[in-house]
């Protein structure tokens, strides 16, 4: 009986925390004069749009993206609707007689809102699992594929047309046709318009910030690929340092292990907190030559030589070119359990930019590299889709609110471009009188990967709703928020949400890692503060570490 009593507690209390972000004088809301039809979604869409499907799920209904309108990066089975809802996909023209698709799930109960996903990679697909996701928030969402089915940038030759879409152009007409159905399709206007994204989805955010800062009333970006120019050429950078793999400076997978195990023994101790997680990579001082491998050794799996120990040194530290001109950031100590993905070869997000972006063409290979192609990618700057104008004023001007977090232990984009991107904005700002933590809000995530995600040597919290990490967490589709814990203090979306419409500003927010990650409900393992940079999470020196009551954020 006390079992339930709690059970029914609960269930209260997230209905009373969902109901307090409704709009004054609106409560549930289906859809008005239009049904979920396609010839109703296509009368309220511009002109030469071609409506795919449309169709009504309720509640609990599985949902598949049919296959041939969904072919790119993202695909996946099938999703679980949170709530009854109405989705379609449609084709939408851009310039030069281009188009896009977007998917858009419209919920029955709709909350007033409007939220914008963002994309991965080469994006390539609808974030289908993004904006079901939203849903169960009840905001009606909407997502691009950025103008083409694909995984990988062939699309991209000899077409500039092709790379304006995928740079900011489909994902701003997403925005203004997602806005303009919804309005139309529940028969209100839209109270409050949000943005979430990740990795090239946080890039897009920080894009629509830059140049069309009345788009949204709060965007969250995590682990953005903003320096798009530098950060391709860095993803394969990293591999040619590395390769090739016959070489005695090449770092295999084993050594990699070995690699990362050494750097959890050096640098966690160092944080005064011996839990596993390295709290702040950039303050450890590591010694890669406790692997160097003794005098005459004959199992060199389980040690380094010089050679090695010279790769490890140059991956950790800042890509430099002539006159020690800066490029990149460095991959950051922690970050290495993932390496094997990234540095065992050139990876292709570098050689496909470089051949298809930058227009080098099907032949050019990574052993053609030459440093004048940085030049050249700053000159190009595909598809204008790197977002270095730091001056965030105008989105400020408008009471926007900027939400930015990065995993410290990212292996994909080095954290330290996050870092570099606050310190321009900072840089940008402060003439002009504003202080950017009126607006702006930065957070590094101790422990995560990229996106979302830990490894097994530091089980460190991670989960705070961020984009697409609900599909990480269960079967896509059943696991919203963060279970248990769906509030403010947790979830970035409700945060967001409560500092745009309540004005309260998230000082601080709870990153949590469950026992196990794929099934939540065995609980939770710890939980932890992030803290708005540059301030760190200090442990109290008493009490659980693994409780986040025992945390404080101080400025060091």
């Amino acid at each position: 009986m006390f079992l339930l009593d709690v059970l029914q507690t609960i269930l209260l209390f997230k209905a009373q925390l969902l109901s307090q972000f409704a709009p004054p004088g609106r409560g549930p809301t289906s859809g008005g004069a239009f049904d979920c039809s396609v010839d109703d979604i296509k009368s309220l869409l511009p002109d030469g749009s071609k409506v795919l499907y449309a169709s009504h799920y309720d509640a609990d209904d599985s949902f598949t993206p049919p296959l041939e309108h969904n072919s790119g990066a993202f695909r996946i089975s099938s999703y679980t609707l949170p709530r009854s809802a109405c989705v379609f996909q449609a084709n939408l023209t851009l310039p030069g007689e281009t188009e896009h698709s977007v998917g858009v799930v419209l919920p029955d109960d709709w909350n007033g809102r409007f939220l914008t996903a963002g994309n991965g990679g080469f994006s390539g697909s609808v974030s289908w699992g993004s904006i079901i996701d939203a849903s169960w928030y009840g905001f009606a969402a909407v997502s691009t594929n950025t103008g083409h089915e694909s995984s990988g940038a062939e699309w991209a030759y000899h077409n500039q047309e092709a790379l304006a879409n995928w740079g900011y152009r489909a994902m701003h007409d997403a925005v203004v046709n997602g806005k303009s159905v919804t309005e139309q399709y529940y028969g209100k206007k839209i109270a409050y318009s949000y943005y979430r994204g990740c990795s090239a989805g946080g890039k897009q955010g920080l894009k629509e910030v830059e140049m069309f800062p009345d788009d949204f009333d709060g965007v969250i970006a995590g682990a953005p690929a903003w320096w798009t120019t530098h950060l391709q050429l860095w993803n394969m950078i990293v591999g040619i340092w590395n390769s090739p793999a016959d070489s005695p400076h090449h770092l295999s997978n084993e050594h990699i292990d070995l690699l990362a195990n050494e750097v959890i023994r050096q640098c966690d101790p160092q944080d005064g907190v011996e839990d596993g997680i390295v709290m702040n990579p950039d303050a450890c001082i590591f010694r890669p030559e406790a692997l160097l491998c003794a005098e005459g050794a004959t199992d060199i799996s389980t040690c380094l030589n010089t050679e090695q120990i010279k790769t490890v040194y140059k991956l950790h530290n800042d890509w430099m070119e002539a006159n020690d001109t800066f490029i990149f950031p460095h991959l950051t100590l922690s970050s290495e359990w993932k390496w094997s993905g990234l540095v065992s070869s050139p990876a292709s997000l570098g050689t496909d930019y470089v051949k298809w972006m930058l227009q080098l063409g099907e032949d050019w290979s990574w052993e053609d590299w030459d440093p004048e192609l940085i030049k050249l990618s700053d000159e190009l700057n595909p598809g204008n889709a790197t977002t270095d104008d730091y001056d965030l004023s105008p989105f400020y001007n408008k009471g926007g609110k900027l939400l930015h977090y990065h995993g410290w232990s990212d292996w994909s984009i080095a954290a330290g471009s996050s870092i570099y991107f606050y310190d321009q904005v900072v840089n940008a700002l402060r003439p002009k009188g504003i202080d950017p933590g009126d607006f702006y809000r930065f957070y590094l995530i101790p422990g995560m990967g990229h996106c979302g995600g830990t490894s097994d040597l530091m089980n460190a919290p991670w989960v705070i709703a961020g984009d697409g990490q609900s599909s990480s967490l269960g079967r896509a589709g059943n696991i919203h928020s963060v279970p248990g814990h769906e509030d403010a203090k947790h979830d970035v979306v409700l945060a967001m949400m409560n500092w745009v419409e309540n004005g309260t500003s998230p000082n601080e927010l709870i990153a949590t890692k469950f026992v196990n990650d794929k099934d939540p409900e065995e609980g939770v393992y710890r939980q932890r503060p992030l803290c708005v940079y540059p301030a760190e999470a200090q442990y109290k020196g008493s009490g659980d570490i693994n409780a986040a009551e025992n945390w404080e954020c101080r400025e060091l």
